[in-house]
């Protein structure tokens, strides 16, 4: 299990072009919107600590979502029946990989904190901290399961677009971009019931000096069983298609 693990951070240290993607991207959007006092209606010292919390967020899920992508070229070049004929459980290949997207989704939550403190001057207790930066990377887990799943689901042709809509939807519609009380109405209430938007919530609320609310763990909680069942899902039938080549 752990040459496994220690075989796909390799691969992820081989890829620029997702640390790119997931940290920098996030970062300039947060230094942009930081100067922009209007997004969240107040002023800049809130603004900069509540959009640490979004792009934090739409970082660490897209790392994990593209990361765990790759699944399909996996697939395709056969690496996946390669690692059948390994002694490796299949549990362990999708843990291993699941470990490794998660390993990714810590770097943008720690450069978009860093950035927070270092630039925009942000001031949290603690307490404060040590609570949102494992709310930011644990909490995304249910996103490292949905990247698992349209890996093993998605085609070469379609993972992409599939991704990128998935990916921007719930981050838009969830909150992450702008607060939902600057959406339409019913935009706002599908919003609430997003994964999205309960992931960051939990982190928005302890920033603010509260905690996080139980619909907002009992939202992602059950988001988290929907995605590891589409994941489970996924295998099986990666694992029948491959079984059949």
């Amino acid at each position: 299990m752990l040459p496994y693990l220690r075989l796909e951070l390799r691969r992820l240290a081989r890829m620029p072009g997702l640390l790119i993607f997931t940290v920098l991207m996030p970062l300039m959007s947060y230094l942009l919107f930081t100067n922009i006092t209007t997004i969240t209606g107040q002023d800049k010292s809130v603004a900069a600590t509540y959009t640490m919390v979004s792009m934090a967020g739409y970082g660490a899920i897209g790392a994990l979502l593209n990361y765990a992508s790759g699944l399909v070229i996996d697939r395709s070049i056969g690496w996946l029946r390669q690692l059948r004929l390994t002694p490796l459980p299949p549990v362990k290949v999708v843990l291993g990989k699941g470990l490794a997207g998660m390993a990714a989704a810590l770097l943008p939550v720690l450069a978009l904190c860093g950035a927070a403190v270092l630039i925009n001057g942000v001031q949290l207790r603690p307490w404060q901290w040590l609570a949102i930066l494992p709310l930011l990377w644990l909490g995304a887990l249910p996103f490292a399961l949905l990247g698992l799943a349209l890996g093993y689901l998605a085609t070469s042709q379609t993972v992409q677009p599939l991704n990128f809509l998935v990916y921007l939807g719930f981050s838009i519609v969830g909150g992450l971009w702008l607060p939902l009380d600057l959406l339409p109405g019913w935009v706002a209430a599908v919003g609430r019931l997003l994964p999205t938007h309960a992931y960051a919530d939990m982190s928005w609320r302890v920033a603010f000096g509260g905690a996080p609310s139980t619909g907002d763990v009992v939202t992602l909680a059950v988001w988290l069983v929907a995605f590891a069942a589409l994941a489970v899902l996924g295998f099986r039938r990666s694992v029948r298609s491959v079984a059949a080549l």
